[in-house]
């Protein structure tokens, strides 16, 4: 079977590259993805493009102003390989017409030493193809005589050689490689990147107002006659066909991934003088350290569960001081390590939920491998998010144990739901509350779409219920945060009102692209979440379950101060509709490069990412 699917998957690429198409098409399918790749340096640098660079640490907001060689060159290049690309791509007089009047104008900006003409000649070579490929697909008498698609796959090839480069060029640093040693290396991938990400807040307004976007989605595809498909459970060839040995193989590798992640920015020819990683980290350790004087057992349960913090995250800080007495290290080491045992544990959780979900191996990968370059795990790192990230796996935990119930009434089921509810309320309030919101909306959707027995439902909403009561109680007999009380005087205080509509574009760019070392900006997977809301039937299990968390940044998108955004964002599971959406593509023609790509390029500006967490 292995030896099956590791040779289909040969043939496919093959295919893919062009294997056994006329030389001509590879040719110029090649010269058009290497002016591609010229031409995102050319149309960026011209439109000035704002930027947010992560350089040591902090974030820059500059303008988009590089080059592959320089300009003068760049758009000779790229005006001299759209011309050969219509002399070996087009047919008939089309060719004859289109290369002569591109060509002449190209030729008259080279001459006439206006600069601004040969800038305009370069901007509209990729418009000309463009046009050429849309009235090749509309008109009855084609004018093409090559794959359209083809170029595609070369630009993805392009894509992974760049990001084994980027990869490359930050092993040089890590490895404190001598500069006179090696050659200067761009990295390349990252500077695509840049620009691309500048429209990064607009995907996330895109993604969190999913439902009327939803709804103009499928009024366009009516509107032109077009029914779409949808993602379900059963629309995989895949569907369990991954054996448990390399599922367990996979996720191992997924888990050392983000253990690499997170200890990169840790190396000492990088973090030369030892100073935290996380922002968080220096009052994680004043708040164990209060943990580890308590003089009596009676005033460590109140330093945990009152005065520290106000009480918001007691399980998080006890579980802290237990590996501080456990692991031989400086306390504010055994901090900063935690990524090591979060990041598995987020990458195995959310496998465990995609799997619950979905049913199907590939997809729960998918989501396995996107979590170790998420931006639950990189924020974690870069913000030291140790409760949000701890609560955030105990609550996607317990979706794992409520989904279980609904389908199977087991009172093991329910009661590990009810105990990680518990849990979560003194693991991070306010996690909780937004666990709280999002799996009461879930229950009652499904509830009226008569998904599963009612009693069950109700019993699911009773221990909600539960929670909130023991939230309520906690803070009436003690006086500790409650997430329910704390929720109101942040919105009395500023952070969700009328206040911040006025700031809500400037808010919104702030988190995605300013705050928590600008990782909210990866456009990566934020156009794969776009594409899974293109794609997806919301009326689906896990589409639902990804609505919700979305639609709950709405509000905030609009109305809440970048911190408030940041907290909801932070526990939006993107990376289960971008594994959707993964899987969708692989099982596309030439998916599998495609995805391939996507995967590499990920890896690549993860590790540049976390190669800038320290100042310098």
């Amino acid at each position: 079977m292995a030896l099956g699917s590791i040779s289909a998957s040969y043939t496919n690429i093959k295919k893919a590259l062009g294997y056994g198409c006329p030389v001509p098409s590879i040719i110029s399918s090649a010269i058009l993805a290497v002016v591609s790749f010229f031409y995102v340096y050319t149309l960026a640098s011209f439109l000035k493009v704002n930027i947010y660079v992560l350089q040591n640490r902090v974030s820059y907001n500059t303008y988009f102003d590089f080059f592959i060689i320089n300009k003068y060159v760049d758009h000779i290049l790229i005006t001299s390989g759209i011309i050969l690309w219509i002399a070996l791509s087009l047919r008939g007089k089309a060719r004859i017409i289109i290369s002569l009047t591109y060509g002449a104008a190209a030729l008259f900006a080279i001459t006439s030493g206006f600069s601004i003409l040969l800038d305009i000649a370069a901007i509209m070579a990729i418009p000309v193809v463009i046009c050429s490929m849309i009235y090749n697909k509309l008109a009855s008498r084609k004018i093409l005589k090559t794959r359209p698609n083809l170029w595609i796959n070369y630009v993805v090839v392009i894509v992974i050689a760049l990001s084994i480069i980027g990869i490359s060029v930050s092993l040089i640093a890590i490895y404190n490689i001598p500069v006179s040693l090696i050659l200067p290396i761009t990295n390349y991938v990252h500077e695509i990147f840049l620009p691309l990400s500048s429209i990064s807040p607009i995907l996330v307004l895109l993604l969190v107002s999913c439902l009327p976007v939803k709804i103009l989605m499928n009024e366009f595809m009516r509107a032109i006659g077009r029914v779409k498909d949808t993602v379900s459970s059963t629309d995989f060839s895949d569907l369990n066909l991954i054996s448990s040995r390399t599922r367990i193989i996979f996720l191992i590798l997924f888990m050392l991934l983000s253990i690499t992640l997170a200890l990169i920015p840790h190396q000492p020819v990088i973090n030369i003088d030892k100073q935290h990683i996380g922002v968080d980290t220096h009052y994680y350790v004043d708040w164990v350290t209060a943990l580890i004087n308590s003089s009596s057992p009676q005033e460590f349960v109140h330093q945990a569960f009152v005065t520290q913090s106000s009480g918001d995250r007691p399980i998080t800080l006890i579980i802290l001081f237990a590996f501080s007495k456990i692991v031989p290290t400086d306390l504010a080491d055994t901090i900063e390590y935690m990524p090591l045992v979060l990041g598995p544990s987020l990458i195995f959780v959310v496998y465990l939920l995609t799997r619950e979900f979905t049913s199907n191996d590939l997809t729960s990968l998918f989501a396995a491998f996107l979590t170790a370059v998420s931006f639950q795990t990189l924020i974690g790192i870069y913000a030291g998010f140790y409760s949000n990230w701890f609560a955030l796996i105990i609550g996607y935990l317990s979706f794992v144990f409520l989904l279980r119930f609904l389908k199977k009434s087991s009172t093991l089921s329910l009661v590990l739901y009810s105990m990680s509810m518990i849990i979560l309320v003194f693991a991070h309030v306010y996690t909780w509350s937004i666990f709280l919101i999002a799996s009461a909306i879930f229950l009652v959707v499904i509830l009226k779409l008569n998904y599963y027995g009612k009693r069950n439902i109700i019993l699911l909403l009773l221990v909600l219920l539960a929670s909130v009561i023991v939230d309520v109680a906690k803070f009436a007999l003690t006086g500790s945060s409650s997430g329910t009380v704390q929720d109101m005087v942040i919105a009395s205080k500023g952070g969700l009102g009328l206040e911040q509509f006025a700031l809500r574009w400037s808010n919104l760019i702030d988190i995605v692209q300013n705050w928590y070392g600008v990782q909210f900006s990866n456009f990566i997977i934020l156009m794969l979440g776009l594409y899974w809301l293109w794609i997806s039937n919301l009326r689906k299990h896990v589409n639902i379950f990804i609505v919700i968390f979305l639609s709950l940044g709405l509000a905030t998108a609009f109305l809440g101060t970048p911190a408030v955004q940041g907290r909801i964002l932070y526990d939006i599971p993107f990376q289960i509709a971008a594994a959707l959406s993964l899987t969708r593509i692989k099982n596309h023609t030439s998916g599998r490069l495609i995805t391939l790509g996507i995967c590499v390029w990920l890896v690549a500006i993860s590790v540049r990412s976390v190669l800038n967490f320290d100042f310098q």
